[in-house]
């Protein structure tokens, strides 16, 4: 890939957004070009705050699927529960074999 010399340069290629990479690709083209002084820093700080939202709601959407695999590990013994309402009250008896 040819070094491109401006930011609509960069990016023209770029159709639409499909990947993390992507979004790095945007960034770092960004930067350059605050460096080269063709956006500004308004620019570059709304840019920011966009990513910032997408990245929250990444985290969100991976703290959703964490949770569902552990609940699907782990309430499939919720059927399994037959001492319900039956638990002791105290200190378990412990036998002389173990």
């Amino acid at each position: 890939m040819k070094a491109a010399k401006t930011l609509n340069e960069s990016l023209s290629a770029m159709q639409e957004v499909k990947t993390n990479g992507d979004l790095r690709r945007i960034v770092g083209n960004s930067l350059l070009a605050l460096a080269r002084k063709e956006i500004s820093h308004a620019d570059v700080e709304a840019m920011a705050k966009g990513l910032d939202s997408i990245s929250n709601s990444l985290n969100a959407e991976i703290r959703i699927a964490k949770t569902k695999i552990e609940l699907r590990e782990q309430g499939a013994a919720l059927g399994k529960i037959s001492h319900m309402g039956q638990m002791l009250i105290g200190n378990a008896v412990e036998s002389d074999e173990g």
